[in-house]
């Protein structure tokens, strides 16, 4: 919009109303470019705390480059500032969205902390980055992370840095020996280093817990199959009743049907006799003598006869 008047020179400005300025992107880009240059004045920034273990400190700075680009083409970091013992440190400031990257940086090897300015206004953002620990992390510390274990030594401690993946396949999973979030805290602390998820496991912790979860899981196989067999027993032995059951019911049948047999039994129906000795209600046995019985033979001398001889016609 052409600004013409009596007072001022005449110029031109923006009209967020006819060319559509996204004032709060213009904030934003100004908070940016302030924010690049306070590090840049006063060469240093406050670090916050790596994981707390080791402590947040001021990062004095010899050089600091703005507005430049990293020596390989995938890292492209908003500001890069070297230390007098020539330690580089990569800076990133970000929004509600990263406008400034097009693809993910590759921070392997190198330190870099990543600034959070959606909550800063312009007459905070110098106290905020001098002197604040808040909305401030590491992407990446290489020289921290690989002085972790070390750390723990000197206070007397064994952890062991231990990848993500390692983790989940380990037997401990679910009761996990690794360093916790806090002393009330039953949640293990979790490291990112450049895009990889890390615990500490405490190795004597870790070598009595697996000595234990092993003998208790080792137990708990002996009573599985100690129950296991205690059920197969019981099927057996429930199988063994029916069997018992189903032979003691033939049984029962056989003998009522041979009882109903010898109640049958006539001498009338034997073999042995003589039909056509029969008469006057007797059988009168031909085999009277060597059967034992009487002459005159009752029919009933069948019942008790060792001799007895169904007649099967």
């Amino acid at each position: 919009m052409a600004r013409h008047g009596d007072v001022r020179e005449h110029g031109f400005a923006h009209h967020s109303d006819n060319r559509g300025a996204n004032l709060n992107i213009c904030y934003m880009v100004i908070l940016y470019k302030l924010a690049e240059q306070i590090v840049k004045t006063h060469k240093r920034i406050h670090a916050p705390s790596y994981y707390g273990i080791f402590p947040d400190k001021d990062l004095e700075f010899e050089i600091v480059k703005v507005d430049s680009r990293y020596d390989r083409e995938d890292k492209q970091p908003d500001v890069i500032a070297t230390t007098k013992d020539n330690k580089q440190y990569l800076i990133e400031f970000v929004f509600d969205y990263k406008v400034q990257h097009k693809k993910a940086i590759d921070y392997k090897n190198l330190n870099c902390i990543e600034i959070d300015l959606r909550n800063q206004k312009l007459e905070t953002l110098e106290k905020f980055l001098l002197f604040s620990t808040e909305e401030k992390k590491w992407l990446n510390n290489y020289d921290d992370f690989n002085k972790i274990e070390e750390r723990y030594v000197k206070a007397n401690k064994k952890v062991r840095v231990v990848d993500k993946t390692e983790c989940d396949k380990c037997e401990l999973y679910y009761n996990c020996a690794a360093v916790t979030n806090g002393k009330l805290s039953y949640s293990p602390l979790v490291i990112e280093n450049n895009g990889t998820t890390y615990r500490l496991c405490k190795t004597e912790l870790y070598s009595s817990k697996l000595q234990k979860h092993r003998e208790e899981e080792k137990e708990r196989q002996e009573r599985k199959a100690m129950e296991y067999a205690a059920t197969e027993q019981a099927v057996v032995e429930r199988r063994k009743r029916i069997l018992k059951e189903q032979l003691s019911t033939v049984n029962v049948q056989d003998e009522h049907e041979r009882s109903e047999e010898t109640l049958e039994r006539s001498c009338f129906n034997c073999q042995i006799n003589l039909k056509w000795g029969n008469r006057d209600g007797y059988a009168y046995c031909g085999a009277w003598e060597s059967n034992g019985v009487p002459k005159k033979t009752p029919p009933d001398c069948a019942k008790t006869c060792r001799r007895y001889e169904k007649i099967n016609d």
